[in-house]
């Protein structure tokens, strides 16, 4: 079976910031998708923002928010829109209550290691979200932060993808394994439990 963490082994070296290379614009409305999330529109479950530079941080709170109480987007996707901090807390903090969102990816952005572990720490009261990308940040999380994640890494199970590109062996090792075992409880509970709606097979799709 593929590994997604196949693709962090080798050898250790920093890892540099990439900016986002340019790519057709993205033609999402950005205050008509907000407005269908607050209203929980059914036929919403992929929300990609990428690379829309120009959405205020305010906004980006309010999307966060919104999903609080959204029960049908199960994809959400801010890659380079210039998120920091406040919005890497406002979506931790939606984590902590929402049951429906499967994917968050948050790369290539102005995250620290601050907003990093407070996504990371989110995890341990939400059993639905099984992918989360934080790779690519504007400065190096360092290595008390790497160490931070995979400790909590190892005390979730549900979680079944991680996108990060470790630059110690150690802390990668670890949540590597974490990933690992996670991806074998949720082939062995498939049919029932957090993991019946969304199996592994599904992640190919995400």
């Amino acid at each position: 079976m593929f590994s997604y963490f196949a693709l962090y082994t080798g050898v250790i070296k920093p890892t540099q910031y990439k900016p986002v290379p340019d790519e057709e614009p993205n033609s999402t409305d950005v205050d008509e998708t907000l407005e269908r999330i607050k209203n929980n529109d059914p036929d919403l479950e992929d929300v990609n923002l990428n690379n829309i530079r120009n959405i205020p941080i305010l906004i980006l709170k309010d999307y966060a928010e919104a999903m609080k109480n959204n029960t049908h987007v199960k994809k959400f996707s801010i890659v380079g829109t210039r998120s920091n901090d406040p919005v890497a807390f406002a979506f931790a903090d939606m984590l902590k209550v929402n049951t429906t969102l499967k994917s968050l990816n948050v790369e290539s952005n102005f995250i620290s290691g601050t907003g990093i572990l407070a996504l990371v720490e989110s995890l341990q009261q939400n059993t639905s979200l099984i992918e989360l990308k934080i790779d690519n940040q504007s400065q190096p999380l360092g290595n008390k932060v790497e160490m931070e994640i995979a400790s909590m890494l190892e005390k979730n199970v549900t979680l079944l993808k991680f996108g990060y590109h470790f630059t110690q062996q150690g802390p990668r090792l670890r949540a590597s394994n974490a990933m690992m075992n996670n991806n074998d409880l949720a082939r062995i509970h498939r049919s029932d439990g957090p993991w019946h709606n969304f199996s592994a097979l599904d992640l190919e799709d995400v």
